[in-house]
């Protein structure tokens, strides 16, 4: 069972955690969750691209978390980290900005499968196989009078082929290419908030290395 969730709104970043456990750095502190302060911070919190932490330190952990949920409308969404046999991993550009592969679970569709098919979609290679699950990452953002909450499952995939990528351009995205592991960093400052913290959280794991050696 998770011991917080963080999700970003833009590049601010609100946590849930349980009591007593907000051991770092914040801007605003709340003792427990509102539904009507959840819907105020969005408003706040989307409007500008800042860098706030705000923190709920909930009672009830998952309880303060289905209340969350509630306030918005949930888009399921899947992706991969895909390395290669060179321990290359595979990133896109997707509206000026670096992502990874990822998109919204088809109905009917399993998490996994909606996963390779979004690589094989958006990058255009195919026979990636997945190692393991990593995480999940939340997001908030609108969409035409919606606010979206995105849950993204991710997944460390082997690719062994030798295609040549091909961006999915009617998806906005612009580049498919491989990067050696060691310049991920330079990559993170022109990223998606969410993505650079799934990067930088794993990159530095003994699973992502022990992958990337075989």
């Amino acid at each position: 069972m998770p011991q917080k969730y963080k999700v970003f709104f833009n590049r601010n970043k609100v946590y849930l955690v349980k009591k007593n456990q907000a051991n770092f750095l914040y801007n605003s502190l709340y003792s427990n969750l509102k539904a009507s302060v959840i819907q105020q911070l969005s408003v706040e919190l989307l409007s500008n691209n800042e860098e706030k932490i705000i923190v709920f330190e909930c009672d009830d952990l998952e309880t303060s978390w289905k209340i969350f949920k509630k306030q918005f409308t949930i888009r399921k969404a899947a992706g991969g980290l895909v390395l290669n046999q060179k321990n290359e991993l595979l990133v896109i550009k997707r509206k000026g900005l670096w992502d990874l592969p990822k998109g919204h679970i088809e109905k009917g569709e399993k998490t996994k499968q909606a996963a390779l098919r979004e690589v094989t979609e958006e990058c255009g290679i195919n026979g990636q196989t997945i190692v393991s699950k990593i995480e999940k990452t939340y997001h908030v953002y609108y969409l035409n009078d919606l606010t979206i909450l995105k849950p993204s499952a991710w997944y460390l995939m082997n690719y062994s082929g030798n295609e040549k990528t091909k961006p999915q351009i009617n998806e906005g995205i612009m580049e498919a290419i491989w990067i050696p592991i060691k310049d991920i960093p330079k990559y993170l400052p022109n990223s998606y908030p969410s993505i650079s913290s799934l990067l930088e959280n794993f990159i530095g794991s003994d699973s992502f290395y022990s992958t990337a050696s075989v």
